[in-house]
């Protein structure tokens, strides 16, 4: 007995002097290393809790922010059959309180009173939740974070009340064509596949589900043995594997294992299948999907699918893409792999059509196997695979920083699919080229295997719907095709002018940085320098010492008398931009691929051009974009289809959700240069081929050019971009005097409040409320600044949350043309817009009656803490940095000490000055307001209004009754 004892005691002992750290470290096996210079100390750590939960932890001294993010392997297509939707349901639940943390809104509030951002989102079989946070507010944040899967509340008040947001989350997506193509892909696929479920969840799916249900689904799938945790902070390596294990420990193992369904995603009815689907909005899409073998989306390492997409999708001369084009088929091209889950996948070929594509949807497919059998017959050279591997390195080693949120977010979904210890290298990187790889996934991609899903107008497929999907109300018909159609698609002939792209000429040889010091993190590290200021334009240069990344960011603002704010100069710019992306598209096909992009497009009186990415090839672009920029000239049957492409876009806005049209009306009331989608029809269809010839020939007569370039490249380069982009304009200059300007409508202290009604075809109602603030100045924009960050929080959980008015609630501070306003809005199906602005008010009344209750002066210093440190941190990457010095130099007017002056008015505010601030800015004394009120189609047995209707009517036809 002594001699037992004697050996408990030491046991105990030695557990004491050694407590078990609660994980075991997992080797890293990824050879992939960061070359970026201001990334040195980053440190990566990978462990494993006792429990199962694995966990990816990065920890940056340099972080703007800290983030964290959980997925979870369990997502719709494990829901219960009785509950459809209940995984979706309970990711809405999950933010609803803990047992530690009760209040319902505590952790959303102290997520965006310290400067960060919340979301989740529930996959097939996964479901993710991220936040990001300033650094000082991580650990409290974390510990909310994780009783969110150790003790969550699930408070039968908040069931019932939360249900009502998944039901209108569920109103929202019924007119969305992209959620009605997957319900159709859904109902006609694989009744036996858990796909075949209606994964969001509505009122009638989840209604009365008891607390017990959520509970039990919630303990069976939540389990740490399938949770993935990503932490990214500045803490010390350690200190971030102490807290997964002192925060994460506490969620228990599961007690079922992962189940795969043994069954095909896809049905025999849809594998050589016709699917045409009446669209909602006027759209002409056709797409070819075939299911992937389980055994291809295992395996990581085998990239034959984006090979194959790169082909398929390309743009160059000999492309598909180019073939159809000129035969006045499609619009645009795309071409990849759909990860549905961590074993299931969907490679996709899809077309934008033209009308002529839509009436000769068959043509289109014939293509598509001719090009499938011509890279068949030709295989895929090695180039191409070794210029693929060669981004994907490049790309990895000199990586910047992302946005703390993304990165945490984009490593979480994809931890699911690589085993933790090579993680990332097998997601990201081809290994070797594999001709036999190739050919193996080419097979896969029968005629017979594949299913077609066509969207466009029955009138011009003349495929009429013969059935409706039950939970969108769909329209759409099935057609098998017939087997000797198939059987000719399989052996259709190659086609000799179809070819593989040539050597991507956009393929960094040698990167290389041209400062090698690394500059000070202060704010006069932040001051570009002035180069060029004449009569043809300004010039400011930044020349990267923070980011140390092989990349550039240009922007170049051009006016010219030409754009003018009206619906005819917005109609020719948008043809206009059209067409220079249509000129440009083989080469941007190439530098995409290469990390190199071009854009161009309207801004405020004036149209951007930007080019970003890897400096080596950036010269090679902008000569070639500008080649076309000054000769922007399309033939009369490009003019027809073209036309057609915009008017199809205008017309989609009049479509589109009621809180984007709200915007829209918005937009146009505001500023003289924001015309209604109505106005530019009417502009488009007046419109003639020798308008555009003459507009396209003129642009660029007179121009002024504000430029910022940013990034790898020294003060010579950025003068001999400057000469290049003016030896290719051969503009004159074009005075200042004369440039119109963007204008804001500033309302009457005296007049006003004002109401805006409107009506739109579009299911359900938007109420957007904008009080205008008056004119800025800093220590107004200092109050205005803390005022954002709160409102975001308490509109968003009173309209939403509590009240459930809408699943769309937002708030927004804002500044225009040196006016400060606040716009409040909501999309509703249950609630009449009259009656959603009725509640802004009341909010806004109520918030500012129980002010010290709202925001009391301790969230007050709080919020303004926050927001101090969101203006002190540097932007996280070169393109926000370079966007941001852009606005400073133009819109701003040069002032680049505007940051440290509103961080000075912050911290010299004080709580009454606050409180006195807000009173002005939002009481019932500012009349300062505009209501915008916009109508849509009623959502069946869900609308409460009332109607109008005389006394003497009321009385004539009511029913009168007394008791007996």
């Amino acid at each position: 007995m002594k001699t037992f004892f004697f050996s408990l005691l030491c046991i105990t002992n030695a557990l004491l002097a050694h407590p078990s750290k609660g994980y075991e470290d997992i080797s890293d096996q990824c050879e992939l290393k960061i070359l970026t210079p201001s990334l040195s100390e980053r440190k990566t750590a990978k462990i494993r809790l006792e429990n199962g939960l694995e966990a990816y932890l990065i920890s940056d001294p340099q972080a703007d922010q800290s983030a964290a993010a959980l997925s979870i392997e369990a997502g719709s297509w494990n829901d219960d059959p009785n509950y459809a939707g209940i995984a979706h349901f309970l990711e809405h639940l999950l933010f609803m309180g803990s047992e530690t943390y009760p209040e319902e809104n505590a952790y959303d509030k102290q997520i965006w009173d310290n400067g960060g951002t919340l979301n989740a989102y529930t996959a097939p079989d996964r479901t993710v939740y991220i936040f990001s946070v300033n650094n000082d507010a991580f650990s409290t944040t974390l510990d909310m974070f994780s009783h969110m899967f150790t003790d969550p509340l699930f408070n039968p008040n908040g069931i019932k009340r939360e249900l009502h947001s998944v039901d209108q989350e569920h109103d929202k997506n019924i007119e969305s064509d992209g959620s009605r193509l997957w319900m159709i892909l859904k109902e006609t696929g694989n009744p036996h596949h858990p796909n075949a479920l209606f994964s969001t969840g509505n009122a009638e799916t989840l209604g009365g589900i008891p607390q017990k249900e959520v509970k039990r689904w919630f303990n069976e799938n939540y389990s740490a043995d399938k949770a993935h945790l990503v932490l990214y902070s500045t803490l010390p390596l350690e200190e971030l594997k102490t807290k997964t294990a002192e925060h994460f420990s506490k969620m228990k193992r599961g007690t079922t294992s992962l189940k795969e369904s043994p069954e095909k995603l896809f049905s025999d009815q849809q594998e050589g299948s016709l699917i045409a689907i009446k669209p909602f909005k006027d759209l002409r899409v056709l797409s070819i999907d075939w299911e992937l073998s389980p055994e291809y989306v295992q395996n990581l390492e085998n990239h034959s699918h984006n090979l194959l997409g790169y082909i398929i999708g390309g743009k160059y001369p000999s492309s598909l893409h180019t073939k159809l084009k000129e035969e006045g088929l499609i619009e645009d091209i795309s071409s990849g792999l759909m990860r549905a889950g961590k074993n299931a996948g969907l490679f996709s070929i899809s077309f934008d059509l033209t009308e002529k594509g839509a009436k000769h949807y068959e043509t289109i497919i014939e293509r598509c196997f001719q090009a499938l059998n011509s890279i068949k017959a030709s295989g895929v050279p090695p180039y191409i695979f070794h210029e693929m591997k060669t981004m994907a390195t490049i790309a990895y080693e000199f990586q910047s920083r992302m946005t703390p949120y993304a990165f945490v977010q984009n490593h979480a979904d994809k931890l699911i699919n690589e085993p933790l210890a090579t993680y990332p290298q097998k997601t990201l990187l081809p290994i070797a080229y594999s001709g036999e790889e190739i050919d193996a996934f080419l097979k896969q991609l029968t005629p017979q295997k594949g299913a077609y899903f066509l969207i466009a107008s029955p009138e011009l497929t003349n495929l009429y719907p013969d059935r409706k999907e039950k939970w969108t109300g769909a329209e759409y018909v099935l057609k098998k095709l017939p087997p000797e159609t198939l059987a000719h698609l399989e052996k259709a002939p190659a086609d000799a002018k179809l070819a593989i792209p040539e050597q991507n000429p956009f393929i960094p040889k040698e990167l290389k940085l041209v400062t090698q010091n690394s500059g000070e993190k202060n704010g006069a590290a932040h001051k570009p320098k002035k180069l060029v200021d004449n009569q043809r334009g300004t010039l400011f240069f930044w020349e990267d010492t923070e980011y140390q990344v092989p990349e550039v960011a240009m922007h170049f603002d051009i006016h010219t008398p030409l754009i003018d704010g009206s619906a005819k100069s917005e109609v020719l710019f948008d043809l206009f931009s059209y067409t220079l992306v249509e000129k440009l598209s083989p080469t941007l096909s190439y530098a995409h691929v290469a990390s190199l992009n071009a854009a161009c497009h309207p801004s405020d009186m004036k149209f951007s051009l930007s080019l970003t990415g890897y400096s080596e090839k950036a010269p090679l672009l902008l000569k070639e974009t500008l080649k076309h920029l000054k000769y922007c000239i399309m033939t009369k049957e490009e003019f027809e289809l073209y036309t057609a492409t915009l008017k199809s876009s205008y017309v989609n806005v009049g479509k589109s959700m009621p809180m984007k049209q709200a915007v829209e009306l918005y937009n146009n009331l505001l500023f003289n240069n924001a015309p209604l989608h109505t106005e530019k029809l009417s502009a488009l269809t007046a419109l003639t081929y020798e308008d555009y010839l003459s507009y396209a020939s003129h642009l660029l007569n007179e121009c002024f050019v504000e430029a910022s370039l940013c990034g790898n490249l020294t003060e010579q380069e950025a003068h001999n971009t400057w000469t290049l982009i003016h030896q290719a304009l051969k503009a004159n200059p074009y005075p200042k005097k004369r440039h119109e300007k963007k204008q804001m409508l500033l309302l009457s202290s005296y007049q006003g409040p004002y109401k805006i009604p409107a009506q739109t075809n579009s299911l359900g109602n938007a109420a957007m409320l904008m009080v205008q603030e008056g004119q800025m100045t800093f220590p107004k924009k200092a109050s205005h600044a803390v005022l954002g960050i709160a409102l975001q929080e308490d509109f968003y959980d009173t309209l939403r949350t509590k009240q459930q008015t809408g699943y769309i609630a937002k708030s927004k501070c804002g500044e225009e043309e040196e006016q400060l306003y606040t716009l409040l809005l909501v999309q509703s199906t249950t609630h009449e817009p009259i009656e959603l602005i009725a509640r802004f008010e009341l909010f806004l009344e109520t918030y500012i009656k129980e002010f010290e209750t709202s925001l009391p002066e301790g969230r007050f210093e709080l919020i303004k803490k926050s927001a101090i440190t969101q203006l002190e941190t540097p932007p996280s990457n070169l393109y926000q940095m370079a966007s941001e010095l852009h606005a400073l130099a133009y819109t701003h007017k040069g002032d680049f000490d505007r940051k440290q002056k509103l961080i000075a008015a912050i911290k010299e505010l004080d709580y009454d000055t606050f409180k006195e601030d807000i009173t002005t800015f939002l009481s019932r004394q500012n009349s300062k307001r505009i209501a915008i009120m916009l109508e849509g189609k009623p959502t069946e047995g869900k609308s409460f209004r009332y109607e109008g209707i005389t006394a003497e009517t009321l009385k004539t036809e009511g029913t009168y009754i007394s008791l007996p």
